[in-house]
């Protein structure tokens, strides 16, 4: 793609660390985000992990590329129901190797779309949005298998 065809945005975050919680703010915006981990392992449980945090920002950057979508092949999506596992090898995380390229290895991700639809649309939407998420493309670039469904 030529550099003239590009629309990037940067996005920008501060943070601080108090030990294991890390407060987040969001440049620019009212969002502030608290990640953390559990208290068996030596956390605090103030908050969602960073992992967690990474599954939640795929359900939702799914969920809105298809809205996308949805508008560019003029079809009526009223809700969008979607399951999501991420298996990640954290042998980098616990210091057994010393890089984390190829942690994460697969995903599976099942999305039920409620509208005026047909399977057929709902396949090429989905198609679509597997192929433009950008956070779906970072993991598939990474080696990561993805095995994603999307039905009514």
């Amino acid at each position: 793609m030529s550099q003239e065809n590009q629309h990037v945005e940067t996005f920008k975050a501060t943070a601080q660390g108090n030990g294991w919680p890390t407060t987040i703010n969001i440049t620019d915006t009212e969002w502030v985000l608290q990640t953390d981990e559990p208290t068996e392992e030596g956390g605090t449980n103030s908050g969602a992990n960073p992992m967690q945090y990474f599954a939640a920002s795929l359900a939702g950057c799914q969920n809105e590329q298809a809205q996308v979508v949805a508008e560019e092949l003029g079809i009526t999506i009223n809700k969008i129901d979607i399951t999501l596992e991420i298996d990640m090898d954290l042998s980098s995380f616990m210091g057994v190797t010393d890089t984390s390229e190829k942690s994460y290895k697969e995903v599976r991700f099942k999305a039920t779309v409620h509208g005026d639809v047909t399977q057929e649309q709902v396949k090429e939407l989905g198609n679509k949005v597997d192929n433009r998420c950008p956070i779906l493309g970072l993991l598939r670039s990474g080696g990561c298998n993805i095995v994603s469904t999307w039905s009514i």
